[in-house]
C-alpha cells in the first residue's frame, strides 16, 4: 500500500508531467480556457524550497507557484537549499523552467529560536531579515537579475525583497507577497507577552519603522493576506504600490470531507508545526485550560496535537488525561477525518491560517478564537463557531460535541464556502491578470521611450 502522502507526490507528478507534455519547449502557452492573460516570466524568490508541504508558508509558496505555472507562465525559483541535487521529476522542478538555489546563511540554519533572536539584537535588521538574509542571498539575487530579463519579481517575505538591489527593482517590478505581517504581530507580543518578549518586540517594531520603508521603495504591487493586514500595510506604502488581499487556499481535490461513521467519538484535533511561537501556545493554551473543562462534562473527548517540531513543553502535554502529541505525520488527513471537531485556539498571529481552512475543506466543524479565523469570510454559527474565553471555548467544543446534526450543517457549509473562495485554482485565477497589468504597466514607458527613439 503507498502511503498518503507518497500518493500526493505521485498525483502532483502526473499533473506537472501532463502539463509539461503539452508544450514543444517545456514552457509555452498553457493557457486556462477564458484566459487571455500575457505570459509572463517571473523570478521567484523564496528563502526555502517550497517543498514538502509541511507549514503554512510552504503550501502558499507552492499553491501560488503551481497555479502560476499551470497558466502557461514561465517561472525561475530562486531559493535557499542546500540538500541533494533535485530530480527531473522532482513537484517543484517540473513547474519551474529553472530552479536555482544558494547556501542559506548560517543563521537560517538555526533551529533554536532562543539563540536565534539573540543573534538577530545586534542587526540593525529585524529578527526575520537578520535570521534569513546576508551577503549570499543579495549576491545570488544580482546574478540572477543582471544575467536575464524577467517581467517580474515575486518575492516571498519582506526580507527577500529588501535583498533586491534598489537598481535593479528599478528595472523590473517587484510584487511582495507578505505572507503575514511582522509589523501587527510585534504588536501583538508587545501587548500580551512577558517582560523579555516585550522588549524584544519593542526593538524590533523600531526596526521595523525604517526597514518598511526600505522594502515599500523597492514595490510595485505586494500581496496581503487579508483586509486588516492590507489596511496596516496602506499606512506606511508609498501611495504608488498597489496593494491586493490574497488570502491563503487549499487544495480542494486533496483535502475532501472523510465519512461520517468516522466521526462517531469525541476527538478534537489540532494540526500545525510546533516550532511556531504561536501554534505551539495555542496547543499549550488548549491543552492546559480548555480541554480539563470538556473532560469533565465527556470523559471520554480525546484532543490530538498533530504536527512536526513539537517542543518539550509540547510534548509533555501527552501526560494529560486523553491528549495525544503525534509529532510530525505523513497526512494529517486520517486525524481530520475522525476529528468531531477541530480546534484553532490562536492567541496570536496574523493573516490565515491554513491549518482552518483545510479542516473546513475537510467538512470538520472549526471553533476557533478571532485571530484564528481572521481573514476569513466565514461567518460565526454559520461556517464555524467563535469563542474567546476559557469558558466560551469550552462550552462552544462540548456543545457541538453533542449536537452531530449540528456539526454535519457546519462542516458542510464550511466546505461549500472553501469551494467558492479558498481553492488555489480561483485564488490564483483572480491574482494572474493583476500581476499581468503590474508588468504591462511597466513595460508601457519603456515602449514609449523606444518608439520615441
Amino acid at each position: 500500500m503507498i502511503p498518503p502522502s507518497q500518493q500526493r507526490t505521485q498525483s502532483l507528478l502526473c499533473e506537472c508531467k501532463a502539463l509539461a507534455s503539452k508544450t514543444s519547449l517545456g514552457h509555452v502557452s498553457l493557457m486556462l480556457p477564458g484566459t487571455a492573460v500575457r505570459i509572463m516570466r517571473i523570478l521567484v524568490l523564496s528563502p526555502y524550497l517550497p517543498w514538502p508541504l509541511y507549514g503554512g508558508n510552504v503550501v502558499r509558496i507552492y499553491g501560488i507557484l503551481r497555479e502560476l505555472s499551470r497558466r502557461g507562465h514561465e517561472i525561475v525559483l530562486l531559493a535557499g537549499y542546500e540538500g541533494p541535487p533535485l530530480a527531473d521529476d522532482h513537484p517543484v522542478k517540473i513547474l519551474c523552467r529553472e530552479v536555482r538555489f544558494y547556501r542559506p546563511p548560517a543563521s537560517a540554519r538555526q533551529t533554536r529560536p532562543v539563540l536565534a533572536a539573540l543573534a538577530s539584537v545586534l542587526s540593525p535588521l529585524p529578527y526575520t531579515a537578520a535570521k534569513f538574509g546576508g551577503r549570499t542571498v543579495q549576491r545570488s539575487i544580482r546574478e540572477k537579475l543582471e544575467s536575464e530579463h524577467f517581467d517580474l519579481i515575486l518575492a516571498n517575505f519582506a526580507f527577500m525583497a529588501q535583498l533586491i538591489p534598489p537598481a535593479l527593482a528599478r528595472n523590473t517590478p517587484v510584487v511582495l507577497d507578505e505572507h503575514e505581517s511582522e509589523g501587527l504581530l510585534w504588536r501583538q507580543y508587545l501587548r500580551q507577552g512577558g517582560i523579555l518578549k516585550r522588549a524584544f518586540a519593542l526593538l524590533n517594531l523600531i526596526k521595523m519603522s525604517w526597514f518598511q520603508r526600505a522594502v515599500g521603495s523597492r514595490l510595485a504591487a505586494m500581496l496581503c493576506a487579508s483586509d486588516r493586514e492590507a489596511e496596516f500595510a496602506r499606512s506606511y506604502l508609498p501611495a504608488r504600490v498597489k496593494l491586493w488581499t490574497v488570502p491563503n487556499g487549499v487544495d480542494t481535490d486533496f483535502f475532501v470531507p472523510g465519512a461520517p461513521e468516522d466521526r462517531k467519538s469525541p476527538s478534537l484535533v489540532l494540526c500545525g508545526g510546533f516550532a511556531v511561537y504561536r501554534n505551539s501556545e495555542a496547543a499549550i493554551w488548549f491543552a492546559r485550560t480548555v480541554f480539563p473543562r470538556i473532560k469533565q462534562e465527556i470523559s471520554t473527548a480525546e484532543f490530538w496535537i498533530v504536527g512536526s517540531s513539537p517542543n518539550q513543553e509540547v510534548r509533555q502535554l501527552a501526560e494529560i488525561p486523553g491528549v495525544h502529541v503525534t509529532g510530525a505525520v505523513e497526512d494529517v488527513r486520517p486525524f481530520y477525518a475522525r476529528a468531531a471537531v477541530s480546534v484553532a485556539p490562536y492567541r496570536y498571529g496574523e493573516g490565515t491560517k491554513l491549518k482552518v481552512l483545510e479542516g473546513m475543506a475537510c467538512a470538520v466543524p472549526v471553533v476557533s478564537t478571532i485571530i484564528g479565523c481572521q481573514g476569513i469570510k466565514a461567518r460565526d454559527g454559520e461556517h464555524l463557531l467563535i469563542a474567546q474565553t476559557t469558558e466560551a471555548f469550552s462550552e462552544r467544543v462540548i456543545h457541538l460535541l453533542r449536537s452531530p446534526e449540528q456539526r454535519r450543517a457546519i462542516g458542510a457549509r464550511a466546505r461549500s464556502l472553501i469551494e467558492r473562495e479558498y481553492a488555489w485554482t480561483k485564488i490564483v485565477g483572480d491574482l494572474d491578470p493583476k500581476l499581468a497589468e503590474v508588468a504591462r504597466e511597466h513595460r508601457a514607458p519603456e515602449s514609449a521611450e523606444a518608439s520615441r527613439e
